[in-house]
């Protein structure tokens, strides 16, 4: 094709617009709103999205080894969940008192439905776990994932176990509940638990052993239905309960005959030992990890998350301060300003060059109108085309 005639052809699609102003003006208005709708609705990330769709399941056997746990728990699991759609990667590990399996999905796998299928698949495993298993979670992220923000939680007035009660009652449920947090990692928790000291010396006059204390301890929370009262006005559903809550009433436990818990053991109620411990501005406290859920947006975690730390503010006790120490979405805001900084700045110099060679504000424009219209329409171009 021959310059005369690309010339005619470039002349028969200008004149259609300049004699039909009204079709040139709803193309351009199309070509802005699905920039606008491209610009509040394009996901905002880090780095590109490369992260698949991963499921954790997580168990607990407390008092139980790493092979014990891989063989009665983690490769149970592994066997229910291998027939879920989509799953293309296995990885577990086991070790004592935990066991924990990563499910690997398919590129598009909807993880709300994998979810779903994986607690199905789980929950036909309950009835054949040992005595003491406790119930698999499920969590939307690799559990072994870095968190993408920390907070901390201090106080110079309440101890570290009344900081425990207020995480675990109140905070966490509130971060929890942050669209797009898949899990909550809990550091320097100390709760208040009985600790049972043993004379192994008393123990062994009497002819008993650590098993005869560990049998009584196991009946110790016993709360079941005996029955009703039938009478002529009216019905009473009767229970049977037995509670044990203070150290007294651990020490009257009978163990053998008239042996009393007391007579070889003291029983202190108090803070447990604590593996991990967290100060923040030299102030002792509990920290929390914000676990990212798969194929959700980091901003929008971290702007769900400052919400809920100004409401719980509100209506925790004024002596508990929570703080942000850390947070991936700042790298990402400041990288996301830097770029409309430089795309308005850019537009900015080409239409002061354009001025500069024409010396005409007519002629510029129509240059200083159709650049930005052309950037929206890239934009749009990329949401549509689903990058």
């Amino acid at each position: 094709m021959s310059i005369q005639q690309q010339n005619a052809q470039g002349a028969k699609l200008a004149g259609l617009f300049v004699r039909r102003p009204v079709l040139a003006v709803v193309i351009n208005a199309l070509i802005v709103v699905g920039g606008l709708a491209a610009f509040l609705g394009v996901e905002v990330r880090e780095l590109p999205q490369v992260d698949q769709p991963v499921l954790s399941i997580n168990t607990q056997f407390d008092g139980a080894s790493a092979d014990t746990v891989d063989r009665e728990i983690t490769s149970e699991v592994e066997g229910a969940v291998a027939r879920v759609q989509g799953v293309t990667g296995i990885s577990s590990s086991s070790s004592y008192g935990r066991g924990q399996v990563t499910l690997t999905f398919a590129d598009g796998t909807n993880l709300d439905s994998a979810t779903s299928d994986v607690r199905d698949a789980t929950a036909r495993l309950i009835n054949r776990f040992p005595d003491g298993v406790d119930a698999p979670t499920i969590v939307k992220a690799d559990s072994n994932a870095q968190s993408i923000m920390q907070l901390s939680v201090t106080s110079p007035t309440l101890s570290r176990d009344d900081l425990t009660n207020l995480v675990d009652n109140q905070i966490s449920q509130a971060l929890a509940a942050v669209p797009g947090v898949a899990d909550l990692q809990i550091y320097g928790e100390q709760a208040k638990v009985f600790t049972i000291g043993v004379d192994q010396n008393k123990l062994a006059s009497l002819g008993l052993t650590v098993a005869n204390i560990q049998t009584a301890l196991s009946s110790i929370a016993f709360d079941t239905a005996a029955g009703t009262i039938n009478g002529a006005n009216q019905n009473i559903s009767v229970r049977a309960l037995a509670e044990v809550t203070t150290p007294a009433d651990f020490e009257n436990l009978i163990i053998n005959g008239k042996t009393r818990l007391g007579d070889v053991a003291t029983v202190v109620f108090g803070p447990a030992n604590s593996s991990s411990g967290l100060h923040s501005d030299g102030k002792s406290g509990i920290g929390i990890g914000i676990i990212r859920a798969a194929q959700s947006n980091t901003v929008q975690i971290s702007d769900g998350v400052y919400k809920a730390v100004a409401q719980l503010q509100q209506t925790l006790p004024k002596s508990v301060s929570i703080k942000v120490s850390s947070d991936d979405s700042i790298f990402i805001s400041g990288a996301l300003h830097e770029v409309e900084r430089s795309l308005g700045l850019a537009v900015c110099i080409v239409i002061a060059v354009i001025f500069l060679f024409l010396m005409d504000w007519r002629a510029t424009l129509v240059p200083a109108i159709s650049m930005p219209v052309a950037l929206i329409g890239a934009i749009a171009g990329i949401y549509l085309a689903g990058f």
